[in-house]
């Protein structure tokens, strides 16, 4: 028998039970398009993580006193930007969480995150205002009562009217809107970058911390990614030395830089992406079991019809093929509508997450073959018990 003809006469056998076929091959697609659909949302994740790192800041270094660390100082921000070489740009930061952060203007309100900056603070994030001004030197040294929102509070507090020039209220301090930053997004969490003010620090640290020069957190970035290693060795060597810290003593602060966040952010999604391929590959082995289960069914059904073909003249390794033919041809077939089915969910799920689509040619291609292989493994053993009958005990088979 040739493969033209083993695969007409296995196609015709599937065609004459057509539910109980589809019925067998759902869990190959359910494993193909789980596959499918899990690669492309891993691939797709890891790209949204690079972007939400970059929020971080392009070459960004982030160094955070803990509780019982010394605070911060405006000469420390100073000697750190002129004594490391490496040093590009420098900001202090105060934060106010977004429920500690009431907002009002006029008859609307809404809670957002409040931070204490300067200019460098949009340089170092890659944000810039997409209507009215940033900061000025004259904004931070006079602890100017200014602000700079973002798209979300805009749109809750004003809608379609222009902010620029109004008067809204942070825990009860008037301040002025001087510009509206460009959109930040959505993090994988829920929360929303673009649910934000920003003040002057000096601003921030008078009028709602109390106090002057003082700051738990600075952010700073680098001329080039390449000196990264060689800020954050000097970072930690100057606090260490101002802050009088002995050696092998612990660390009064944290410090990470954007590479080590991208790294840890891409092994996670990475890692999570594999999980979920491996757990979606779980049903194209329980529909594998499935196939063998309905092609022994099958065998049984079609005894006689073997005892027929081998009695004029059907080799073993015909009959072999053949069921062996007929199993590759479903499980080929699930594969192919699998394929199908998870691109679709996949494509739906990305638009609504408004995430970039990813197609992998390779994913498509490694799903089909192994699906394809799943058929082989598990219909040789139907197909070789088949083809293992005796054409006299089959003929006589009721």
């Amino acid at each position: 028998m040739n493969i033209k003809n083993a695969i007409i006469t296995a196609v015709r056998s599937l065609r004459r039970n057509k539910l109980r076929s589809l019925l067998t091959s759902i869990g190959i697609i359910i494993g193909v398009s789980s596959v499918i659909l899990m690669i492309g949302l891993g691939s797709s994740a890891r790209i949204e993580v690079r972007d939400k790192v970059a929020n971080f800041g392009e070459n960004g270094i982030s160094l955070e006193m803990k509780p019982f660390g010394k605070r911060l100082t405006t000469n420390d921000l100073i000697n750190l930007k002129n004594e490391i070489f490496e040093i590009d740009r420098v900001s202090p930061i105060c934060y106010i969480p977004e429920k500690g952060g009431l907002l009002n203007y006029r008859e609307n309100s809404t809670r957002a995150k409040m931070w204490g900056v300067n200019d460098d603070f949009l340089k170092i994030k890659g944000r810039n205002v997409i209507r009215g001004r940033s900061f000025t030197e004259d904004d931070i040294n006079s602890f100017a009562k200014v602000v700079i929102i973002g798209l979300t509070t805009k749109e809750v507090l004003f809608g379609n009217r222009n902010p620029i020039g109004e008067q809204i209220l942070f825990n009860g301090v008037p301040l002025q809107v001087i510009g509206v930053l460009n959109a930040a997004g959505i993090a994988f969490s829920g929360n929303d970058f673009d649910n934000e003010i920003i003040v002057p620090h000096t601003t921030a640290n008078v009028r709602f911390f109390g106090r002057r020069d003082i700051y738990n957190e600075i952010i700073l970035s680098t001329k080039e990614e390449s000196m990264l290693e060689n800020a954050e060795r000097k970072i930690i060597k100057y606090i260490r030395t101002v802050h009088n810290l002995r050696d092998g003593s612990e660390d009064t602060f944290w410090i990470k830089t954007s590479k080590e966040k991208l790294k840890m952010t891409e092994d996670i999604t990475r890692a999570l992406s594999f999980l979920l391929a491996g757990i979606a590959s779980i049903s194209l082995f329980v529909g594998g079991v499935g196939i063998m289960n309905i092609m022994l069914v099958s065998v049984t059904e079609r005894t006689r019809e073997i005892g027929i073909r081998m009695a004029i003249g059907a080799k073993r390794r015909d009959v072999l093929f053949q069921f062996l033919i007929e199993a590759v041809t479903l499980t080929s077939a699930g594969g192919a509508i699998g394929i199908m089915l998870g691109l679709l969910v996949y494509l739906i799920i990305v638009i609504a997450l408004k995430w970039v689509f990813v197609f992998s040619l390779i994913s498509v291609l490694l799903s089909f073959i192994f699906s394809t292989a799943v058929g082989v493994f598990f219909g040789y053993y139907p197909a070789r018990k088949a083809s293992n009958l005796k054409p006299i005990e089959a003929l006589k088979f009721e």
